[in-house]
């Protein structure tokens, strides 16, 4: 559908269509609105301009060629005064002009919301994310001590160690990085809809609350999850005077969630 602001004067024919009067369902130029409103019968006319207008949306009851004035929250629809009367009259009312408002002002919350959840979220993940590569750092630290305290025997053990850490760590580092996609994309398509909003300032009441009762359904539909707990690793080592390799270290454990793995490595070269 063609918006007005691409359409030509249906009055001069030859100036822009950027203003839209209610009242008689046509589009002005700025020259030939001025003389419409300085007519007696039109001075009270209403305008809409800017480039969100768009002459086949109609603003007007379809049956009465009214103004709609209300919203009926039993049927779910804008009204007009005499549609109110003849066939909502004992339904619930509320002002159509306050409905928008109301709904936008829960579609705005409720995306301001979803932003600063998805905000602490990430700040969450990317502090324990720092936490877990210095644990990481730190048992890689100590198992390379203790590899060294028993360099001679144990070099392809301490390597063994490094390559599983690592390993974990980037299978760790993989989750967290898609969960941070996720919610880095909640966020852009909140800040989208955010600028949809403040473009639809100028638009009639009625346009507006139907586009924001489309937009509250897509914004209703992120269901933000929590952020899980934060992945934990440790190492537990120890010094035995023993000569067996398999008892001179101790045990891994990685932590996501609710079960630990533990292990426990036999000496590779001891037979």
């Amino acid at each position: 559908m063609a918006q007005a602001a691409a359409s030509t004067c249906e009055i001069c024919t030859a100036g822009p269509g950027e203003h839209y009067c209610q009242q008689c369902d046509q589009l002005f130029c700025g020259s030939c609105k001025l003389s419409h409103l300085r007519t007696k019968i039109s001075k009270n006319h209403t305008f809409l301009s800017g480039p969100s207008i768009n002459k086949e949306e109609k603003l007007f009851c379809t049956e009465h060629e009214e103004m709609f004035l209300f919203y009926c929250q039993d049927c779910d629809t804008p009204v007009c005064r005499i549609c109110s009367v003849e066939k909502h009259s004992r339904h619930l009312m509320t002002d159509l002009t306050k409905s928008a408002e109301k709904l936008r002002f829960e579609v705005v919350k409720n995306i301001e919301a979803k932003v600063t959840t998805s905000k602490v979220n990430l700040s969450k993940i990317e502090k324990e994310t720092k936490t877990y590569r210095d644990e990481v750092k730190a048992v890689i630290k100590t198992i390379t001590e203790e590899g060294n305290y028993w360099k001679n025997l144990i070099d392809k053990k301490v390597g063994s160690f490094v390559r599983l850490l690592h390993d974990e760590e980037q299978k760790t580092i993989q989750n967290i990085t898609a969960l941070t996609k996720v919610y880095r994309r909640d966020i852009e398509n909140c800040q989208q809809w955010e600028k949809k909003i403040k473009e639809m300032e100028t638009m009639a009441d009625v346009l507006l609350f139907e586009r924001l009762k489309k937009l509250k359904v897509d914004v209703d539909n992120i269901d933000l999850k929590p952020v899980p707990e934060g992945s934990y690793v440790s190492y537990r080592n120890k010094k035995p005077s023993g000569t067996e390799i398999d008892s001179l270290f101790g045990e891994m454990q990685f932590k996501p969630k609710k079960s630990q793995k533990r292990y426990k490595y036999t000496c590779e070269f001891c037979g």
